[in-house]
């Protein structure tokens, strides 16, 4: 049977999910929240794949128990987490030290860790470590963190943020936490700037339309992985940073040039609401779009 990482999370945890992010046809990647309210029992049974859990709240009591024997029992601090490993039964009996919080769950599937594996010269997924809440891990923290906060303002991240999140995330646990044995990351493909025009051009074109992670680097001639890092590494920007700049540039020429309403500027170049443009207008260029619009036309 296909797994479906958000009905497995909701079947542990015994509450309703909520899919943060869902890729997991296409990109091996999901993320899952759940609302931890009291003490409760979290029956994962046998993990069908690698899955991260990070739970932001302090846990009083953790028992962690593998294949029925105890392999932990004792505190867990908020942002710390656990690599579960599959083929493991896993059952975990929880005492919260708060009156509610936040539990995520990453799961992690063989296509992404196939494509992360790749980036580090292994034809095989890349195996992680056996990790048990020993440790916090502060990109892994803040990245929960955002990941929650967002939830709760209704914010989910688009396709293209969706899948630099799922990369970024798989490539920070790769590097960190590959298991024993694992082949060590090749030497970064270059970017030059002939193929950053490449990338530029093919955003610019596609202004009004979704822009994926894996069509940018289908124009690069680089996998996804390998991609997300040579781009940041020659542009000093993410890709989803950079196709955000890319469609604010194009939507202040449409603001200085044209009479077309904002809202309609907005659509055109990308963006799914007006508020959303404004917000993203205002946080590159300073103002909003309708103070750049008068500014530009000589109007204070």
């Amino acid at each position: 049977m296909q797994l479906n990482p958000l009905l497995h999370a909701e079947l542990v945890t015994g509450r309703r999910q909520s899919a943060l992010i869902d890729l997991w046809s296409t990109t091996g990647f999901a993320a899952a929240v759940s609302e931890v309210t009291g003490p409760h029992l979290y029956e994962f049974g046998e993990l069908p794949v690698p899955t991260v859990a990070i739970t932001l709240y302090d846990v009083r009591r953790h028992v962690l128990i593998e294949d029925g024997r105890i392999r932990r029992d004792g505190p867990v601090h908020a942002g710390r987490f656990r690599i579960g490993q599959p083929g493991r039964s896993v059952v975990v009996d929880a005492v919260p030290e708060v009156g509610s919080g936040k539990l995520l769950l990453l799961y992690l599937g063989k296509a992404l860790l196939k494509e992360v594996g790749a980036a580090r010269g292994s034809a095989a997924p890349i195996a992680l470590m056996d990790m048990a809440w020993d440790i916090e891990d502060p990109l892994l923290k803040m990245s929960a963190q955002r990941l929650v906060e967002a939830s709760d303002s209704g914010q989910r991240p688009n396709a293209l943020l969706a899948e630099q999140i799922a990369y970024t995330l798989a490539l920070h646990l790769s590097d960190r936490y590959a298991a024993p044995g694992s082949p060590k990351s090749d030497r970064l493909p270059s970017l030059d700037e002939t193929m950053c025009a490449r990338v530029a051009e093919f955003v610019q074109a596609n202004a009004s339309a979704p822009v994926t992670l894996a069509e940018m680097a289908q124009v690069a001639g680089m996998t996804p992985s390998s991609f997300i890092r040579s781009f940041k590494r020659s542009t000093g920007l993410t890709p989803h940073r950079f196709v955000v700049e890319q469609r604010v540039l194009a939507a202040r020429r449409l603001l200085a040039t044209s009479n077309l309403p904002i809202v309609e500027i907005a659509l055109a170049v990308g963006f799914s609401s007006q508020s959303h443009f404004g917000v993203a207008f205002r946080a590159i260029t300073g103002e909003s779009p309708a103070r750049y619009r008068r500014l530009q036309r000589g109007h204070g």
